[in-house]
């Protein structure tokens, strides 16, 4: 599962600096539908503005915290080194579990959000 999402955070990577700067283009979307502003004079952007922001975050999120995965431990190695990676391994491992449900969970909000955006 983590060598899965280590593949996908190495495609993600190079668009780093553009996740970013999408997500606080979203955030100012947000603030700015929230307060009064003349740019944006109703708040239809709020929830499109929302989702994209959150998704903007969490692929960011991923192509950072999976970028490097340490191998799998051979018997080369050493018993305090094997445990070390074992340990980070069943670290980024249990990461990856939180990271998939919430990006599930995050999934069902946007098609709510979407779905009350759309009525």
């Amino acid at each position: 599962m983590i060598e899965r999402l280590q593949r996908i955070a190495t495609v993600l990577s190079p668009a780093r600096s553009i996740l970013a700067a999408l997500a606080i283009l979203s955030i100012a979307v947000v603030i700015l539908s929230v307060i009064e502003n003349p740019w944006l004079q109703s708040d239809q952007w709020l929830i499109p503005g929302v989702a994209a922001a959150l998704w903007c975050l969490v692929l960011y999120s991923l192509s950072y915290l999976f970028l490097d995965i340490p191998p799998q431990p051979d018997s080369a190695m050493n018993w305090r080194r094997r445990l070390s990676v074992r340990l980070r391994r069943f670290g980024l491992w249990i990461l990856g579990a939180v990271f998939i449900g919430l990006s599930f969970a995050l999934l069902a909000l946007t098609y709510q959000l979407l779905r009350v955006f759309f009525m």
